[in-house]
């Protein structure tokens, strides 16, 4: 919609049983190929907390990392007897790639709008409102309402609207804290 090239691929995995799907997006004024070379990307956006983990190898520490909080835990987990990363842990590690992690309350934000489908609209107004991405509102929201049934239409706009306010308020509480760490 806005004269950009655009390159998608996922790799799908164990989706169907539980596993991870890792999509990959790129667009530009001259984009090659959709696979983001380890250590350039630009933005994580992880809609489950250890995918965020998951993707640390394509990061550097300028990474921006916009994370869901919510942990889902494989079934495999409990059956091989395992421990998997609590939030806390998954921040810690996260710190050690960017300092650029944001986690976002998206699932349960999703339930206040009564529809938890709505929680990857959230996450890309929550990448919009925090200006990590250099499109046009109109273009987004115009892409999103595009590829969904005309009856979600209300509550994906009002997901998109929340989202970005997350996104707003988080580069602010970004801005303030860098202020006082200068002053």
């Amino acid at each position: 919609m806005e004269g950009y090239e655009v390159r998608t691929a996922e790799t799908h995995g164990m989706a169907q049983r539980g596993g991870s799907v890792a999509s990959y997006f790129r667009f530009g004024t001259n984009v090659e190929g959709p696979l983001i070379p380890r250590g350039k990307t630009d933005v994580v956006l992880a809609f489950e907390a250890s995918e965020a983990v998951r993707s640390f190898n394509y990061a550097s520490s300028k990474t921006v990392f916009l994370v869901n909080d919510k942990i889902i835990i494989p079934p495999m987990i409990h059956q091989m007897g395992m421990e998997y990363p609590d939030i806390n842990n998954i921040r810690n590690f996260l710190k050690e790639v960017s300092d650029n992690i944001y986690f976002i309350k998206a699932d349960e934000i999703a339930l206040t709008l009564e529809n938890p489908r709505v929680m990857n609209v959230i996450m890309l107004g929550v990448l919009f409102g925090s200006k990590n991405i250099p499109l046009k509102e109109g273009s987004l929201i115009s892409a999103i309402l595009n590829f969904i049934p005309k009856k979600f239409h209300d509550v994906n706009r009002k997901a998109f609207q929340i989202g970005i306010e997350e996104g707003i308020k988080m580069r602010e509480d970004y801005n303030e804290q860098s202020i006082l760490c200068r002053g």
